[in-house]
């Protein structure tokens, strides 16, 4: 692969990298020189995410992992560390939007899958990974967060909770590793054209018709554009950052 080679040689993990926003991270970390460790819960789509960085010259392996199970995190992580001898960065991107409920007739069992994955999942990947950085005195971890993180809609009470949830650990994440020189930040996106967008709005169509009349950029963003803005935050280009939720939403949080 080629590229600006910015994570030479690094070794990053990403989770939720079987499509959309993870893949896309995955593929733009390994065209830039890193070794990917690719975890998804679907492991069919890993392998592909692989097999495609594999065929672009890149290095690649994958792992299928549920990252709201504590004992399968703590071993997949420990796999990429026996593997790779050590992990560089990691983007913690698994997550779910959950059924759109209203709070009066949402099930417990629908709120405790969305706030398993999306905020249990998140503390249990960064708690390994913090783990396995703190004996190399540095690296860099990257959360997802949402732009529902300060907005939300009706039927979102669950998603909303544990976007807000993932800022606030960020913050405490960030204050803490930074003594030993890991930088823990999080991304923000706005409306994304992926499987999972085309699937919440009923089709790709009735996704890309609502955000170009919502959103002032006129559009949805391309996976691509949302793994750029990880990459930077991952990057040593972005050393003094540090804590920072990063919006990438094409404006939308303006109106």
């Amino acid at each position: 692969m080629s590229g600006q080679a910015r994570f030479s040689d690094k070794v990053v993990v990403v989770s939720g990298a079987g499509a959309g926003i993870g893949r896309a991270a995955a593929i733009g970390f390994a065209r830039e020189g890193a070794v990917v460790a690719v975890l998804d819960i679907n492991g069919t789509a890993a392998q592909e995410t692989r097999a495609e960085i594999e065929r672009a010259g890149g290095r690649a392996s994958a792992f299928s992992v549920d990252m709201s199970s504590e004992a399968a995190v703590e071993d997949a992580i420990s796999r990429v560390v026996t593997e790779y001898g050590r992990i560089d960065c990691a983007f913690n991107n698994a997550g779910i939007r959950g059924a759109r409920v209203d709070i009066a007739d949402m099930l417990t069992d629908e709120w405790r899958r969305v706030m398993d994955l999306n905020v249990t999942g998140v503390f249990l990947a960064a708690r390994a990974e913090m783990k396995a950085m703190r004996a190399r005195k540095g690296g860099s971890i990257v959360n997802i967060a949402s732009i529902f993180g300060s907005v939300t809609a009706p039927g979102a009470a669950h998603y909303t909770a544990s976007k807000h949830a993932i800022i606030g650990l960020t913050k405490t994440l960030a204050l803490e590793a930074i003594r030993d020189g890991i930088r823990v930040n999080a991304v923000a996106p706005g409306g994304v054209d992926t499987p999972l967008m085309a699937a919440l709005e009923g089709s790709r169509e009735a996704a890309e018709a609502r955000y170009k009349a919502s959103c002032p950029i006129g559009r949805l963003a391309r996976p691509e554009e949302i793994a750029e803005s990880v990459m930077w935050l991952a990057s040593d280009a972005a050393s003094f950052v540090v804590g920072h939720t990063l919006v990438v939403d094409g404006g939308y949080t303006l109106l």
